[in-house]
């Protein structure tokens, strides 16, 4: 039964998080009996499980593993020119689709995405390294390339370079660097404990279960709320997502096999932040644009579960 749970929890938890979508985004039920306020925001209770299934990652990771290496270069070389070319490409057959195409190779890689990289067997410390480096890096980046091609957002006021490195960094730096400081400290003051945590990463696994339900029921509600008269728009948009989304894998597991390195550079490129990726969607662009990181979570999170139930088969 625990094999059979291990195999298909994924599958099981994005179902789960999808037909139950209404009682998932309501999280004041849980809240209520721990604040003063209840939440109504499953954001909250998903980074706080992100942010404990870093730790038990990094608890893996050495700092002297974490190097910048040649694939790096490679990986953000590929991010740079693919969010252009794919703008280019597609500018001219829909704006909102190119400008979602856009935001989907441009966003940094997901925090989450060195868990993910552990239980399929990958370097954690290769893709660790990226992906702190690449949420700083595009925290920088992304306003200046927003503001090349005139995104001003659905106000029309556009946000100064300052304002929106300061707040992509908010929302990158707490999940990018604090597991990782938390995990070094705690090897440093308590070894036993670092140890007990280090040979436990199974955790990380079942936290990421819990996570992916809350996060399809916050996609699954956002989809069925959304405004009927974007429909057909919405439907080309998610379409160039998923195209995007199983490139970015392809090229990246591709690229990575190169430096022997095939699940990090699948996950490095494929597997994205959509959480600051909406952010920057509803902030730069029309809430349309936003579909495309919305529905990239569904797509990524669909690949992913593909590779951990092939990888537990082979396990097996």
């Amino acid at each position: 039964m625990l094999k059979f749970l291990k195999t298909y929890a994924l599958f099981i938890s994005m179902l789960f998080g999808m037909v139950f979508h209404s009682i998932f985004t309501d999280v004041s039920f849980v809240t209520k009996y721990f604040m003063d306020e209840p939440l109504k925001d499953i954001t909250f209770i998903t980074t706080y499980l992100l942010f404990c299934m870093l730790f038990i990652t990094y608890c893996k990771v050495s700092p002297r593993q974490m190097k910048i290496r040649r694939l790096h270069y490679w990986f953000a070389g590929i991010q740079l020119s693919g969010c252009f070319l794919v703008y280019g490409l597609l500018f001219y057959f829909d704006p909102n689709a190119a400008e979602g195409g856009l935001i989907c190779v441009l966003a940094p890689t997901a925090t989450s995405a060195p868990v993910i990289t552990g239980l399929l067997g990958g370097s954690v410390a290769t893709l660790a390294t990226y992906s702190i480096s690449s949420n700083l890096g595009i925290a920088m980046i992304a306003p200046l390339i927003f503001s090349l091609i005139g995104a001003h957002g659905q106000t029309g006021i556009d946000p100064t370079f300052i304002e929106s490195f300061l707040t992509i960094c908010s929302k990158v730096i707490p999940l990018a660097i604090f597991p990782f400081v938390l995990s070094m400290i705690i090897q440093k003051l308590f070894p036993r404990l670092h140890y007990y945590i280090r040979t436990r990463q199974m955790i990380s696994f079942w936290l990421w279960v819990i996570a992916l339900a809350l996060l399809m029921a916050h996609t699954t509600n956002d989809i069925i709320h959304m405004d009927s008269s974007y429909y057909s728009s919405a439907v080309i948009v998610a379409i160039t997502a998923l195209v995007i989304c199983l490139l970015q894998f392809i090229i990246g597991r591709r690229l990575g096999a190169k430096f022997k390195n095939t699940v990090a550079g699948g996950q490095a490129l494929g597997q994205k932040n959509t959480i600051l990726a909406i952010w920057m969607a509803q902030t730069f662009f029309n809430p349309i644009v936003a579909i495309a990181p919305a529905t990239y979570v569904l797509w990524q999170n669909l690949v992913n579960s593909f590779q951990m139930w092939r990888h537990n088969k082979k396990q097996e």
